[in-house]
């Protein structure tokens, strides 16, 4: 055979290769499984997450105000004084992670009931005296600040589990305003009384969150703590747990649940003596707190 008998088998292969390349590239693409679509579902690590809600919240609540001379009257606010045990409030929440293990949450609970009741029994509240058959018009507001750190030593891609610590404050109000038929039918007599006071709280326990498919995110946290400071000391235990559905990369709802129980004592200065320029001398509150919630998360 000659040489160039050798080149025209040789260049025809050549030719042939080239004309199929296209054809077997296709093939083999469509061999390959296909890119795998990203998740909706992952937000375990987001850097920033807000959370608007609306939260049915439901109270049970105790409290009393004591006077100058450490006397008080526990009165439960629910039955004496009217106060609905369900109100809707708004609440939000602002996650930022800082690192992949790492995650502070600060937000901002509303609590703020008002009412009105014909009272069956006198009451003691602070200096003032509520005669039995005042028509009393309450507020009680506990409204809620909380900070939570977390910190993951359980770090995979679908479960995050960690503890955290938790730091805030309740800010109580608690205000009465009466009208009472004076002692012979003469005109009627007006009492008013507002008391205030911050109620710094805190807690520590543990958390988990964890992924189910490309929609459902589940978390859990549990925590408690008792603390003195000074005068004042605080009780806290708090369960919740929330349920997340992505709609897309950047938005989801979130239906949630809360309990907190909560007492805060504020003892009388040593000695029994008087603080004129403080305006919660020594009482107690004391209250179960629950939260229903339905809201919307924004991935930022």
């Amino acid at each position: 055979m000659t040489h160039r008998s050798r080149v025209i088998p040789t260049a025809f292969v050549l030719l042939l290769g080239l004309a199929a390349a296209p054809a077997l590239r296709a093939q083999q693409a469509q061999a390959q499984p296909a890119a795998a679509q990203p998740a909706l579902n992952d937000h375990l690590y987001d850097k920033f997450q807000l959370d608007l809600s609306g939260s049915l919240i439901v109270l049970s609540s105790t409290f009393r105000v004591d006077g100058g001379n450490g006397q008080g009257t526990d009165v439960q606010g629910e039955n004496v004084l009217g106060l609905p045990r369900e109100k809707l409030q708004p609440r939000a929440a602002l996650r930022w992670r800082p690192g992949h293990r790492h995650e502070f949450e600060v937000g901002y609970q509303m609590a703020r009931r008002k009412g009105i009741k014909t009272l069956s029994d006198s009451l003691v509240f602070g200096d003032t005296t509520y005669a039995a058959g005042a028509d009393v018009h309450s507020i009680f507001n506990s409204d809620q600040a909380f900070l939570t750190y977390r910190y993951a030593f359980i770090a995979h891609p679908r479960t995050q589990v960690g503890f955290g610590i938790g730091l805030g404050a309740f800010f109580f109000k608690i205000n009465l305003d009466a009208v009472a038929q004076a002692a012979g039918g003469g005109d009627s007599v007006t009492y008013s009384t507002e008391k205030s006071f911050t109620g710094p709280t805190g807690s520590v326990g543990f958390y988990g969150r964890f992924l189910s498919g490309r929609h459902w995110q589940f978390e859990a946290d549990a925590r408690a703590i008792v603390v003195k400071l000074d005068r004042l000391k605080a009780g806290v235990a708090e369960l919740g747990g929330a349920v997340r559905y992505s709609v897309s990369h950047t938005v989801g709802l979130e239906l949630g649940y809360g309990i907190s129980a909560v007492k805060v004592e504020v003892f009388p200065k040593e000695g029994g003596v008087v603080d004129n320029n403080s305006d919660f001398q020594s009482g107690r509150v004391k209250f179960h707190f629950q939260n229903f919630r339905l809201g919307v998360v924004l991935s930022l």
